[in-house]
């Protein structure tokens, strides 16, 4: 298959070119023999991958059967997402052991749809003081030991790191470990992320906000090479500060959706973990009016940034190359590149969806 006359996205810029398809792979840029497909006026880009989600269409990763994450898998590549990283939210001990071995087995449906790269434990490790959407009962301190038996699947384990233990956490895990849900300072923030914390879970949620003279988290991204989620809804964070974030440091903010299992459904009663959720409007949030994670997908918060003026090399680049750089899986995941699995999106002028390929077949 040749992708003829498109822009496609190579190392953040788009580039008119053709693209080969050959055994599932991204082949060459250039013409040659075989079926080909005008794209003329169309926009080429990678997959898109998903760092932090809980869940759509109805289902919740943290209580999910595998059958039930299968399903949601193929919500995710119906539209353009590729790749994910389910994320839990507090839970018990056992309750983690039994979402992880949910997920885990899921995983090894190689043909359900978006690929799992892991896990992402957004819980229990958070701070009672900004917990947000997660039950306060059930927050408590790093527990190094129990994270490493559950095997090198967990991918992300969030910290705040103004518990004791959480510096020792940081420098002893082996896997990525996420500033989260957090009423520490800057220089709190700032020695974590020395220390190794190399993520900011969705930036200026949950955590103490920028202040000239108190800089908190947000002020040691700036002063550091972490990576932030950041929630591109438009209700988590105003247009305004995203166009100013976009302006200032666009190559380490890793759009996630942090999405709900309200997501793909319309509005109604639901559940994140344990707690109730009401969605109004598209908006979710606890009975008592804390917001609840999102009900859009990153391909709708990539079209959501373009239109309130992001330029679309920041946006796409942000959905793609950044979540995928940021957890290692970036020589597999997130680019447009020789030898790559064939994950591609054929987008329209507004950036809508024309079709996705997915390992080099049109789904």
């Amino acid at each position: 298959m040749i992708l003829k006359n498109g822009n496609i996205f190579i190392d953040g810029k788009f580039v008119r070119s053709d693209l080969k398809i050959t055994d599932g792979k991204i082949a060459e840029f250039c013409s040659g023999e075989g079926d080909a497909l005008d794209c003329d006026g169309k926009y080429i880009i990678p997959g898109l991958v998903d760092i932090h989600t809980h869940g759509c269409i109805g289902y919740d990763f943290s209580f999910a059967s595998s059958n039930e994450i299968n399903k949601m898998r193929k919500h995710y590549l119906k539209n353009g997402i590729t790749a994910i990283v389910p994320t839990t939210v507090a839970l018990s001990d056992d309750d983690i052991i039994n979402a992880v071995d949910s997920i885990k087995r899921a995983a090894n449906n190689d043909h359900a749809g978006a690929e799992i790269i892991g896990v992402n434990l957004e819980g229990p490790y958070l701070s009672p003081k900004k917990c947000g959407a997660h039950d306060k009962n059930l927050l408590k301190a790093p527990d190094l030991e129990f994270i490493e038996k559950l095997g090198d699947f967990i991918k992300i384990v969030n910290v705040a790191p103004e518990y004791d233990n959480a510096v020792e956490f940081i420098k002893n895990f082996k896997g990525k470990t996420s500033i989260a849900h957090t009423d520490c300072d800057y220089d709190t923030a700032l020695n974590a992320i020395r220390t190794g914390a190399d993520h900011i879970t969705h930036i200026f949620n949950a955590m103490n906000g920028l202040h000239h003279r108190k800089p908190g988290v947000v002020g040691a991204f700036f002063d550091s090479d972490a990576v932030a989620e950041i929630i591109c809804d438009g209700i988590h964070i105003s247009p305004a500060v995203l166009r100013m974030m976009f302006s200032l440091k666009p190559e380490k903010l890793a759009v996630i959706s942090d999405s709900m299992s309200a997501a793909g459904l319309s509005d109604g009663n639901y559940k994140l973990g344990n707690l109730s959720v009401i969605v109004n409007h598209s908006v979710a949030t606890l009975p008592d009016g804390t917001i609840a994670g999102s009900t859009m997908n990153i391909y709708e918060m990539m079209r959501k940034l373009i239109s309130i003026g992001i330029e679309p090399e920041k946006a796409v680049y942000s959905v793609s190359a950044v979540p995928a750089d940021s957890i290692g899986i970036g020589d597999k995941h997130g680019h447009i590149k020789i030898n790559r699995n064939a994950d591609i999106i054929i987008a329209n002028k507004d950036f809508s969806i024309d079709r996705i390929f997915f390992r080099g077949n049109q789904i």
